[in-house]
Formats: structure tokens, sequence, C-alpha cells
């Protein structure tokens, strides 16, 4: 049997059912949150979302969405399971584990903002390497430490690294917090590429293209104002610290144009943040896309699938309380185009 032949055909027939912008479209036509969960419920994504009545369209809406999540994690963890090889499931388990710095900034910016507990649980995706318990207790803290403390007695080994940082906070913001926090994840993810094999290869070149993206959005956001500290990360592709240094000397709109040259994605965004965010994500998911094509008996095939599920996960929910929000049918397909 050739290597991962067996999960990647099984990924295949699944990818065919992944909901997409179309679908999308489709779910705004319905007339009002039940009838698109009842319309979700018959799909693979809507598997477990809950059936009415609950007592408000909040709790609705929440209980929907963690639903979502829990469906996206029994996928990776299928995955995982199913995947042939230890070496490979090795590399999936390091690809996993980079979520958990999605957590860790989730909360940390949640939490400093005051922002309500399931707004930031809504963005922490769910990981294997925290416990859900920790999260649910540290999305309800009151202050960024004690939001810290409870993700590491959870499991998080990154909540520690951010805790370390935290006297930074006055001098350089939540922003240095997050960098140390990205280099300690993508540092971690780079030692399960050392070694021989396609496998670790083509988790090296990803690592590489998240460096990137988060070395782009960084100078987007520090461009005329650099840090205190050093924030740029090594080991990109398309990026080096000497030249993000030089452009962030300058300024945001000249930063913009020198990015566009090696994000194309960045040159068809629109200038909102939310935006840039989606293109960065998206520069980040097309290799993977043709990673896989290239190698469909590799680990690419497994990995593109998961981001691609977390595309399909936040688009619904994007459809979702956006719809109930009331907002015009153009802005959520306009805010929708922006995750495809």
């Amino acid at each position: 049997m050739a290597r991962l032949d067996r999960v990647n055909a099984r990924i295949g027939a699944r990818r065919t059912r992944l909901l997409g912008p179309e679908a999308a479209r489709e779910l705004l036509a319905r007339p009002g949150l039940e009838a698109r969960l009842a319309a979700l419920r018959s799909t693979v994504a809507g598997a477990g979302l809950p059936a009415p009545p609950l007592p408000s369209e909040d709790e609705t809406l929440e209980a929907a969405e963690a639903a979502l999540r829990a469906r996206l994690a029994e996928d990776a963890a299928w995955l995982l399971r199913e995947t042939e090889g230890a070496r490979a499931r090795e590399v999936l388990g390091a690809f996993l584990d980079l979520d958990e710095a999605l957590v860790v900034k989730a909360v940390i910016r949640g939490v400093a903002r005051g922002a309500p507990a399931a707004a930031i649980r809504a963005a922490a995706p769910p990981v294997r390497s925290v416990a859900a318990e920790a999260v649910a207790s540290a999305v309800q803290a009151t202050d960024v430490a004690t939001a810290l403390a409870a993700l590491s007695a959870g499991g998080s080994a990154l909540a520690a690294v951010a805790s370390g940082m935290l006297p930074l906070q006055l001098e350089d913001g939540l922003l240095a917090i997050e960098l140390e926090v990205d280099r300690a994840a993508l540092a971690r993810a780079r030692a399960a590429t050392r070694g021989p094999g396609e496998d670790r290869a083509v988790l090296a070149r990803h690592v590489a293209d998240r460096v990137d993206a988060r070395n782009a959005a960084t100078l987007l956001l520090v461009a005329g104002a650099p840090l205190a500290a050093e924030p740029w990360l090594g080991g990109g592709r398309r990026l080096v610290p000497a030249a993000l240094g030089a452009l962030a000397a300058g300024t945001r709109e000249a930063a913009r144009a020198a990015l566009a040259a090696a994000f194309p994605a960045i040159a068809a965004a629109a200038a909102e943040p939310w935006a840039v965010e989606r293109a960065l994500e998206a520069s980040v998911l097309a290799p993977l896309r043709r990673e896989a094509r290239l190698r469909p008996l590799s680990i690419a095939v497994p990995l593109r699938y998961l981001l691609e599920r977390r595309e399909e996960v936040r688009r619904i929910a994007l459809v979702l309380r956006g719809a109930a929000l009331g907002l015009p049918l153009e802005t959520i397909l306009g805010l929708e185009e922006g995750v495809k």
C-alpha cells in the first residue's frame, strides 16, 4: 500500500462535501436562523448543531458555533488516528499544535479588551494540547495574567511563554507578547521538520510560509512606528528581516505596496484589516493546495483539508452571525468573499 493513500483517498471524498461560497449564499436566502440551522443539519458540517428551542437567539448561535468547533476537532482527531506511519503522525501533530498559538492570542486579546467570554471562545480553535476546561476558565478571567495561568494549568506551554512576556506589555503592548508566542510555536513546529522525508519537507515549507505571513502582518502594524523590541521572525521564504526593518522605517502605504509584490493576494485585498488578514491566510493555504496536487500521497493533503475545514467553519459562523445581526446581504457576502 502506498503511503497515506487510504486516508488521503477518504479526505478526497470529504472535500467534495465542504460548503463553499455558493452554499453560504443559499444559507443567507433561508428565512431566519432556525431555517438556516435546519439546512445545515442535513450537511456533514452541520452534524451536531443544536435543535430548538433554546432560550435566546444568542444562546442558539453560541451553541451552533460550539458544535461547529467540536466537529472540526473531531475531524482533526480522526485524521491523527487514521494517518499511517509514526513519522506522518508526528508531522500532523506538529501542524495541529500550531493552533495553540491562536488560542493563547485570542485569549490575550479578548481578556485585555474586556470582550464577552463567548466571543473569545469563538475565536479560539479547539486544540489537543490544551484542555477545553482550561480554555473555558481562561475566557472568564478578568485580567490577562489570570487567563494565562488558567491556560498553563490546562497544558499550554505557550501560555507560560506569554506570561514571561507580560512585563513588556507596558512598553510595546500586546503585540510583543503575541510575537513571542508565535515565535515559540513556529520553533516547536520546525523541530518536527528535522530529518529526511517528504512529509517533513512539506511541513518545513508550510512553517516558512507562516513565518512570512506573520512578518507581513507585523510590518503592516508597525510601519512608521517600529517596536522597541525586534519584531521579525526568522525562517521565512519571501521576506528577510533586514528588508522588513527598512520597510518598517517608512509609511504603511509604502509597506503595503512592497508586500503586494511578495503576496499578490494583498494587492487585491481591501484596506480593511480583516481583508488583509484573510489575504495572508490565503497566501498560506495556496502553497499547500499546490503541494497536495503535486504530492497526492503526502501529508500536504490532510494539512490542506484541515485549513479548508477551518475556512468552512468560519464561513458558516460568519453567515449565521451576520444574518442574525441584520447586516445587509451585500455586506455579509462581501465579508464572506474574504474567507474563500
